[in-house]
């Protein structure tokens, strides 16, 4: 068995590990809705931006 092999079994095997890789999982899921969330408000921000500087 490779020794790449043997760190990854390792890896998987340590309970520490699996609670960073949760960890990790859930910290991409917040930043994705994040990301998500600051793209929908921002182009509204921007429209409301828009209109206002056009009323002035």
């Amino acid at each position: 068995m490779s020794m790449l092999s043997k760190m990854v079994k390792g890896f998987y095997a340590d309970e520490k590990a699996a609670e960073v890789t949760e960890l990790g999982i859930v910290l991409a899921l917040i930043v994705a809705g994040a990301v998500i969330t600051i793209g929908l408000i921002g182009t509204k921000v921007q429209t409301a931006y828009t209109t206002t500087e056009a009323n002035l």
